[in-house]
Order: C-alpha cells, then sequence, then structure tokens
C-alpha cells in the first residue's frame, strides 16, 4: 500500500485528504441537522444538503477502493476532486462575503466555506503531482 502511494508521504496525505472527505460526508447525510444549525440553516434544507452528501459519499467510497486497490490510472478522480475543490473555494468565498443569504439573520457562514477547499485544493494538487507516475 505505501509503495502504490510513492512513500508514507503522499500515503498519508491522501489520508488526510479522504478523512476530510469522510467527515463532510458524515455531517451532511448522517449529521445533517446539527450540521446544518452549525451554519444557522434551517432545517427545510435537509434534503439538498443530503443530495449534496450522496455525491460526497460516493467520492469518499471511490477513495477507499483506490486505498486498497492503488491509483494506478484513477487520474479522473483527482482532477474532479482538485477542480471541484478549486471552484469551491471561488464559490464558498463569494458566497461568504457577498450574497444575500449570508447577511440574513441567524445565519452563520464562516471562512470554513473557502478555507477547507482551498486545503482539499492543494491536497490534491500536491497528490496528483506526487502520483503523477502512477495515475496518468
Amino acid at each position: 500500500m505505501v509503495e502504490s502511494f510513492n512513500g508514507w508521504i503522499f500515503l498519508i496525505i491522501y489520508l488526510l485528504n479522504w478523512a476530510g472527505g469522510a467527515m463532510y460526508a458524515y455531517q451532511t447525510v448522517f449529521n445533517t441537522v446539527p450540521w446544518l444549525s452549525k451554519y444557522g440553516i434551517h432545517e427545510s434544507g435537509v434534503l439538498p444538503t443530503r443530495v449534496l452528501g450522496t455525491f460526497v459519499s460516493a467520492g469518499t467510497l471511490l477513495g477507499l477502493y483506490i486505498l486498497f486497490t492503488g491509483p494506478e490510472g484513477t487520474w479522473p478522480f483527482f482532477v474532479f476532486n482538485f477542480l471541484q475543490a478549486l471552484i469551491f473555494v471561488v464559490v464558498g468565498y463569494t458566497t461568504v462575503t457577498n450574497s444575500n443569504a449570508a447577511k440574513m439573520e441567524g445565519v452563520n457562514y464562516t471562512a470554513e466555506a473557502y478555507i477547507a477547499p482551498a486545503v482539499f485544493t492543494v491536497l490534491n494538487g500536491v497528490l496528483i503531482y506526487g502520483l503523477g507516475d502512477k495515475i496518468w
């Protein structure tokens, strides 16, 4: 397993990236109402949040599969994760700083909306570079 990820460093980065995705998958699918409450979002947002959670969960399951089978030929997975996180940095920042939703009474959007995806962007970029000989 360590060799297929080009050593401990990239395996640890992969595991950190996977764990972050797994955390969001759990929160959006199984811990939805408390997660929404943390941001001051009404419980009526449960369904769209869980729809989002299904996408995150699918990526998390694919990541688990890749962990045990190796990353050979899995460039679409890494590039998708990189692009999704990069786009979310922009969307998250715009939403937190300039949207009407962020200004609504009781809504508590935080910098997590763009800092977390920025971290995922960097992690996936490092993985694409470090696993380049395997994933392409």
